[in-house]
């Protein structure tokens, strides 16, 4: 999976891209994930969501407003 982006980063926290572009990363990262797969491993939190897949696990961290988790 390779996901490119034109532009380096404009601040530590990242830079500004169009929603469209969000929608399309994670639709492609849930494809690629999936591949293959009838059911897979996956857990949420309050504040979190990993999916295990491959010996592996992807996590996504939701953070308050003003970056305090």
């Amino acid at each position: 999976m390779l996901f490119i982006m034109t532009k380096q980063s404009q601040s530590a926290r990242g830079r500004y891209v169009s929603a469209e572009k969000v929608q399309e990363l994670f639709a492609q990262l849930g494809v690629e994930l999936c591949a293959g797969r009838k059911r897979i491993r996956a857990a949420r939190s309050d504040k979190s969501i990993s999916i295990y897949v491959n010996g592996g696990t992807v996590n996504i961290t939701f953070n308050e407003k003003g970056g305090k988790a």
